[in-house]
């Protein structure tokens, strides 16, 4: 199979590190990224060890594309990739946040397969990357294109990265979403691993208060979360990744823009347009754009 990864940060180079050796794959990534991979191959140190060189000339049609930049790149993305896909073309988003959720299915349309995932990596180097827990990947297709899930969960599993088919991808989706709106605003404004806010009783209270509004607008948006009680999961996700510095926090100190907007942002715009107050997670949006920099909306 002919697979294409755009994008090399953490998670689009766990991908194209542990795929390439069963496919035929390239990377498409910024022209400085592609001439290091290309002398230097792609590094993963942790939870697995080694190296592979993928392909760097991306060219052709692919059989299976994964958009794995960063969120506020999706659009950018998925113009470029138009010259690599066809009517065939499985194209797989492990995105954070909701809004690429609109982007790609105007685009691309039953094509699409879902791929949410808690893989946890960091970039540590040009061309080296963290990988701290392999995690699952849920996947799914919006449009019920059962067998394009069922050929994006095999690739991922029979290249170690495990893989779990969900026929509820949407709940799966914002579910993460709401998880990472609990969790990574907080945790970066305050300088913490995400661990450190089960000590800390008011930082607490603010996701407590931000899942009650996102989970408020899922409802709202007629969308069956995957978890009872939303809130009891953001807490075992803080627990779980208690030694993480999520990525949020590492762009604010790196002065990198965040993907706050589609994160808080998104839930905020999609909850107010239904009339659910969103003040906690308005406030976050503004406090974490203004750290990086950046004016509201």
């Amino acid at each position: 199979m002919r697979v294409l990864i755009f994008g090399a940060g953490a998670v689009g180079g766990v991908l194209a590190a542990m795929l390439s050796p069963c496919h035929e794959l390239d990377v498409a990534a910024r022209a400085g990224r592609l001439l290091r991979i290309a002398d230097e191959g792609i590094t993963i140190q942790g939870a697995v060890e080694r190296t592979e060189r993928p392909g760097t000339r991306p060219r052709g049609r692919y059989d299976m594309v994964f958009i794995a930049t960063k969120a506020y790149d999706v659009i950018t993305a998925s113009e470029a990739m138009r010259a690599f896909v066809d009517g065939n073309t499985i194209i797989v988003s492990p995105q954070n946040g909701l809004r690429h959720l609109d982007v790609l299915a105007e685009r691309f349309g039953d094509r699409v397969v879902l791929a949410p995932t808690t893989l946890g990596a960091a970039v540590i180097g040009p061309t080296t990357v963290r990988l701290t827990s392999t995690g699952t990947t849920v996947v799914g297709s919006p449009s019920g294109r059962a067998e394009r899930t069922a050929e994006v969960a095999a690739v991922l599993n029979e290249a170690g990265l495990r893989s779990e088919a969900s026929d509820n991808i949407m709940g799966e989706v914002w579910m993460k979403a709401i998880v990472n709106a609990c969790i990574n605003p907080i945790a970066a404004l305050a300088g913490i691993p995400n661990g450190v806010l089960l000590e800390r009783k008011p930082l607490l209270t603010i996701a407590e208060r931000a899942c009650s509004e996102a989970v408020a607008a899922a409802e709202a948006s007629g969308i069956a979360l995957t978890r009872r009680d939303a809130f009891a999961w953001v807490k075992e996700v803080m627990r779980s990744t208690s030694e993480n510095r999520c990525s949020m926090l590492q762009d604010l100190e790196n002065g990198r823009r965040t993907e706050i907007d589609e994160i808080n942002g998104e839930l905020v715009q999609k909850g107010e347009a239904k009339r659910i107050p969103m003040a906690v997670n308005r406030s976050l949006w503004t406090m974490v754009r203004t750290a990086e920099g950046r004016r509201m909306p």
